[in-house]
């Protein structure tokens, strides 16, 4: 099921053998959301999120958390491609 440690589980597993010159895709079709912008990088005020089956009591999956956790680590030279179909991505 979309847990968020199985989508975090599922992050990782895409990025863990990246390469210079390869593209990732990730799609991810679910239901969205946002929360209150906390270090200001965002024009709305709002973060927007991903959100788990089990975010009541796991949580959402904020966009710079997967920013700086599967985003920035990426060697240079590896293209990631996402389609975020959920409101609010």
């Amino acid at each position: 099921p979309p847990t968020k440690a199985n989508i975090w589980g599922a992050l990782r597993w895409l990025i863990q053998d990246a390469q210079p010159g390869d593209s990732l895709f990730l799609q991810f079709s679910g239901h969205g959301g946002q929360v209150p912008d906390l270090n200001g990088d965002e024009a709305s005020g709002f973060d927007q999120t991903m959100v788990p089956v089990d975010y009541k009591t796991a949580g959402m999956i904020v966009d710079d958390d997967i920013l700086a956790d599967v985003v920035k680590p990426l060697p240079l030279g590896v293209n990631m491609f996402c389609i975020m179909d959920c409101c609010h991505s």
